[in-house]
Order: structure tokens, then sequence, then C-alpha cells
């Protein structure tokens, strides 16, 4: 039954020459197709006749097709129904085609430095308080936009009802007129359309601003979320193996499993594999998740790819023994904080002296006793729980460990460069969006430190976390920029995503400062001073921090993310 239903296409879209001929080409190629034009039509066909997959034109003027979408998510009996959008319409030449009829096609989300260079493009050279009508249906953004326009001096004129558009343009007679294509009632096409047929408003300067990417094909539109094309014409192949890619299993997405608390996880290391599996099996069963290794090489690499809560480590291991893969560890910033534990069959005194100075957290002498072990890991987890220098978010060392990191490099007279990096307008996000989303930005921002600072196990950069929004890093003078650099492009990259649609359209959150007062605030970017000792000397680590805090402020004053060096020479 589900293999026959996948070879349902329902086609929502008005009973024209195009969708009668899309109709026919499905079936030609194997498909049975039905196609309905109205708004409960198709969500009758869709719920009785159970398509595999719906064809959607979302230029259809029949009803509003987000609505249609929003109702289909909303109904469990459709919510998991696959879509694609295809509008295939001749009118995407007015924009794409050879002569296109208007100045500039830009899609949302706006890049405003864009729309300005359109506009200055569009508009006579040396216009003073030139008016630009934006229209589109989406209050949030022409308002947005208005606002823009405004504080670039121009005057701005909005219409939101698609049907008073043509009337407003004559009435007003703008110098260029900003058009979204996808509106009820009456779309950007059809606006353009009566424009061009009089001849007071033929001249009018236009320029698309839409979230459809008009003749190109996208996974996840932007104004669905679904397979979308918006297209003159398209190739039968491609939609052929678009259609086939969203049927390949139509059985519906299994609810997913509701979330489980994360176990502790045990790094368990030895070269005695039968031992290694047995001991593994024991500490799963008392609720650990336990990853292993064979050697001690490989006992450093799995602590880089899984960064256990607790490491057990055999003493007597090839590659590297166990006292040597602590004494990496507890050299590298990022992994000095696990705690360590020893089995040994040996009883040398002076094996034992030497883990415990290296602050290996407890011995267990071989043969293990299950009991024991388990017990021995659980207390030394809540221990560090208790008494840890790390961030309890991030996991980040804290500031005895930070202020601890810097002197050892003071001391050392080595070149070095201290990344003081802090997140501009954080504040507002968490009032805005509350506290467990400002914590999932911090550990995303945690994260992708650690992602583009430590580039593997054998790295020796530190990262810590200051506290709040403040973060630092510890590098070689030489990375230290490309470093800074890599961190702010890929902040700028992941900012938008922390925040709701709405938000991401606007482009700014309103929301108060520290004075209590309403204002907008852009989105969230990243600050970066950079202190080194390559051209002046450092001292203290309390003159570190001074300079840091400065050149922070300093960063502030960019719009997105930025750092600033300290080049000065005394």
């Amino acid at each position: 039954m589900e293999a026959a239903n996948g070879r349902k296409i329902l086609i929502i879209d008005a009973d024209t020459a195009e969708s009668r001929a899309l109709l026919a080409f499905l079936e030609t190629n194997g498909y049975q197709g039905q196609l309905v034009g109205g708004y409960q039509q198709a969500f009758t066909a869709i719920q009785n006749w159970k398509p595999g997959l719906v064809i959607l034109n979302i230029l259809t003027q029949a009803f509003n097709p987000l609505d249609f979408l929003a109702e289909l998510k909303r109904n469990p009996f459709t919510e998991n129904q696959r879509i694609i959008i295809f509008s295939q319409t001749r009118k995407a030449e007015i924009v794409t085609g050879p002569v296109p009829k208007v100045c500039a096609y830009i899609t949302k989300p706006v890049d405003f430095e864009a729309l300005k260079a359109a506009l200055q493009k569009a508009l006579p050279a040396g216009a003073k308080q030139a008016c630009v009508l934006v229209a589109d249906d989406d209050t949030e953004f022409s308002d947005l936009v208005k606002m823009f326009l405004e504080a670039n001096n121009y005057r701005a004129v909005v219409v939101n009802d698609p049907l008073a558009i043509v009337a407003r343009v004559r009435a007003e007679k703008p110098d260029a007129l900003l058009l979204d294509i996808m509106m009820p009632h009456k779309d950007g096409f059809a606006v353009m359309e009566e424009l061009q047929d009089s001849a007071d408003t033929a001249g009018v300067p236009i320029i698309v601003v839409s979230g459809l990417r008009l003749e190109n094909y996208q996974e996840r539109g932007i104004v669905t979320g679904l397979p979308e094309i918006v297209a003159r014409d398209i190739p039968g192949d491609l939609l052929l193996k678009l259609i086939a890619e969203q049927t390949a299993d139509h059985r519906p997405a299994a609810a997913p499993e509701p979330q489980k608390a994360a176990l502790p996880r045990v790094l368990m290391a030895d070269d005695q594999t039968e031992l290694l599996m047995l001991m593994k099996e024991m500490v799963q069963d008392a609720g650990f998740e336990v990853f292993t290794a064979s050697d001690g090489a490989e006992a450093l690499k799995a602590v880089f790819e899984t960064n256990p809560d607790i490491i057990v480590l055999d003493y007597n291991m090839p590659r590297k023994n166990g006292l040597e893969v602590a004494q990496d560890l507890k050299n590298n910033p990022l992994f000095a904080h696990i705690p360590i534990m020893i089995v040994t069959a040996f009883g040398e005194k002076s094996a034992k002296l030497k883990g415990l100075s290296m602050g290996i957290d407890d011995y267990l002498i071989k043969p293990v006793d299950a009991d024991e072990l388990i017990a021995r890991i659980r207390m030394i987890l809540k221990r560090n729980r208790q008494v840890l220098d790390t961030n309890p978010l991030s996991k980040l060392p804290g500031n005895p460990s930070i202020q601890a990191r810097v002197e050892r490099e003071l001391q050392r007279g080595s070149v070095f460069a201290v990344l003081y990096l802090d997140l501009n307008n954080f504040k507002a996000y968490n009032d805005t969006y509350g506290f467990e989303a400002g914590d999932r930005v911090l550990k995303a921002t945690a994260n992708l430190l650690v992602k583009l600072t430590i580039q593997n196990e054998n790295s020796q950069d530190f990262i810590g976390h200051i506290g709040g929004d403040d973060f630092i890093v510890v590098t070689d003078y030489e990375r230290a920029e490309d470093l800074a650099h890599r961190i702010a492009t890929a902040f700028d990259e992941i900012a938008p995503s922390f925040y709701n649609k709405e938000d991401r359209e606007r482009g700014h959150i309103v929301s108060t400062d520290r004075q209590g007062d309403i204002k907008k605030f852009p989105f969230l970017s990243i600050s970066i001073g950079i202190v080194q000792n390559k051209t002046r000397p450092l001292h203290s680590f309390a003159q570190v921090s001074n300079i840091g805090t400065e050149l922070k402020k300093g960063a502030k004053a960019a719009a997105k993310s930025h750092y600033i060096v300290d080049r000065r020479k005394d």
C-alpha cells in the first residue's frame, strides 16, 4: 500500500495549461496524478486520497498557500505529508528573462548593502529625498525596510494591501518601487503587468525583494522550508529526480524518542582485550557510557574525540604507558581537569609517588574488583563536581586555571598571544529569549572556540571561560590573528540561527539597554582583543587582563564580529 501511495501525486494549482501539462507528464512517467485548485478541495484530497507527494504552486491566487501549509502541519493526520513547491510560471521572465522589467532582484533575508547599491543604480544621479514605495504584505518586514530607507534619507511609503499597490503608485509617483512577488489576492507579477499597461506607471523602476529564488532549485526553500522550484521552464528529468528523491521512502518518520539525561562518560584503556571488555560491560551495566582504547596512543586520541568525565588507564600499555598518557593529559589545559585512575599489577612505591605528584586521582591493583572500581569512579566524579575549576556550563577551565596558564607563559618568556573574547548584545538577547536560550548560545560559543582552536590531541593552546559571555584563548603569536579572524567569521555565520524566523527577517530584536531605554539590537556578534608580547613586554596577568579589556571595548565599535591587535611597542 505504501509503495502504491508513493506513486500518487496531488497537484494543487489552478486549472491552467501549465498544470494540465504537468499532470500529463507525470502520468506518462508512471505516476497517478490528480489536479485540485481550492483550499478545502486540496485538504480533503490529502486526507482521503493519501498521496505520496503533493506538488503545490506557491504562487496560486486561489488561497493563501502559507496558511494552507501551516494547517497541514497542525493536523496530526496530515503533518507528515511530503510536499514540494513547484511554481511553473512564464511570468518569471519579467524578472529573469532576456529583457527583464525590473532593475534588480534581491532575495530575503535582505542584504541591505545590496539593496542600497540597487537603489543608487535605479535612481537618477543626485536625486535628493527620493520617494521609494515599499509593497509587501509582511508588515514587520516592510517596517524594517522603511527604517532602513529613512536612515538613508529616502522618503518611504509603505503599502501592505496588494490590491492597493497600483493605485498608490499612481498617486505617489514614486522614484522607485520595492515589490514582493508572493502576496495573496494579487501577486507581484500581476502588479508589474498592470503597471506596464499604463503609460504613467510603466517607467517606475522596480526592485523585486522576495523570499523566492526564481529559476533556482532549493533543497530547503526560505519561504516554505520545503524543496522549492519557481521557474518558467524546467527539464523533465530534474523534476522526476526530485520526485523520486522525495518519494523514495514513503514511511512516516518515526516519532523522536524523548531525550534521556546524558550518562557520565568513562574512558577505559588496557591492552588486555578480554579484561577490557569485561570491565566495560560491568561499568556500562552500572549506568555509565563507556569508551575503550587498547594502548596509550589510542587512549590519547579517544580523549580528544570523546571528552570523557573520567579516565581509567592501565599502567603497563604499549606505545605509551598509563603514566605517560596521564602526563600528556595534565599538560594539556583542555583535558587537565579530567580525573584519572591508574590500574596496575605493580606495587612499586616509586610509580605511585610519581603518579600522585602528577595529580593522579586514584590507584587500583589488579585483579580489579568490579564493585570497588564502580564505587571509586562514582566517588571521584562526585568529588570532582564539588571542587572542579571549570565553568559548569561550558566545561572550560575557569579563572584560577586561566591566571595560572597566563602566568606560566610569562615565566617561560615565550612569545605568545592572548585572545579576550566577549559577546555583543548578549544581555538584550537573554532578556528577549530567556536564560535557557542564552545558555545555548554560550555552549555553542564554547564549542566553536574548541573546534577552531584545538585541531588535534597534540594542541597546546588553552581555552578558558572567564564567566558570563567572556572567554579567553592562549595561543602562539604567529597564529593568533588568523585564529581571531576565523572565529569572528564563523560566529557571524551561526549567529542568525539563534533567532526565530521573524527576528531573522527583521535583522534585529527590540529590548531594553542597561539604562532601561527601549532600543533595537542587532544580532549577536563577538569582539576580540589580542594581547601579545612580540612588540611590547608583558609583566603580569593583571596587565594582560587590562589590555585585553581595553581592546575588547574598541572592537565593539564595529557593526559585526571584529578583532583588534595591540600593536603598540610600549
